[in-house]
């Protein structure tokens, strides 16, 4: 089922694919192992995406997108969008369609007031849910934990406000950024920035102290370059996604 959702303007706000368990117990439902939630931003096609890619058998994905005005993620923006999480949650309210978890899928959209923002984010969606919460932000700081890295070199698409802030929100749970830098400097669409162009840009950067590459934002289209990047440069790599 496909559902759109509008405001008062009669403007698209979000929309959602929803996959209903099957009832009977002598069919296979799609998610017999798993079902996830994932809310994200307006046009993150790029999340949906490797959802599905990387999606183990038996577990399903169903997506709320909430509205982000397409002037691209500076602060001001990104605390806009936040405040239809809330909104994103009510979707999931609903017996037939609570997930096992689920996520906030934006990066600095779950850091960008303060270092426990994740946290509050999580918050908000059990709190509204009863579901278990995760947030991009809180996965990649246990990426770094298990991998046993904490001293990034940091690549995003973000304007300087916002790198300011995620290396503040990095830095205040642990982290040494030894470099951070905004790769999209045209301001594209993120989902259109082509993997080999993050490649180049990393080619560019001071690597000098780090011990890892941090590949920010869930937008972009970078998991398949994984590989080549930790082959080439010699780091680790934790990417949004």
């Amino acid at each position: 089922w496909f559902y759109e959702f509008y405001n008062k303007e009669n403007r698209a706000v979000g929309f959602v694919w929803e996959i209903h368990r099957m009832e009977r117990i002598d069919q296979p439902m799609m998610t017999w192992r798993g079902y996830i939630g994932l809310i994200c931003p307006s046009m993150a096609v790029t999340t949906e995406d490797d959802f599905n890619r990387n999606m183990p058998e038996g577990v399903g994905v169903c997506s709320m997108h909430i509205y982000f005005e397409p002037i691209g993620p500076t602060p001001e923006n990104l605390r806009e969008m936040v405040k239809g999480l809330e909104g994103g949650c009510k979707i999931f309210d609903e017996p037939r369609a609570r997930p096992d978890v689920i996520i906030f899928g934006c990066t600095s959209g779950s850091m960008i007031n303060g270092f426990t923002f994740d946290k509050e984010c999580i918050k908000l969606i059990e709190d509204k849910t009863g579901v278990r919460g995760l947030t991009t932000s809180t996965a990649v700081l246990e990426a770094f934990e298990t991998l046993g890295v904490s001293r990034p070199a940091v690549i995003t698409p973000y304007p300087e406000a916002t790198n300011v802030m995620e290396k503040a929100f990095l830095e205040a749970n642990g982290l040494t950024v030894t470099n951070i830098v905004d790769m999209n400097k045209q301001r594209l669409w993120v989902p259109l920035i082509e993997p080999t162009y993050v490649y180049q840009q990393i080619k560019k950067m001071d690597l000098n102290g780090a011990d890892s590459i941090f590949i920010s934002c869930t937008g972009l289209n970078i998991l398949s370059m994984i590989p080549i990047i930790e082959e080439d440069f010699g780091l680790p790599v934790i990417t949004s996604n």
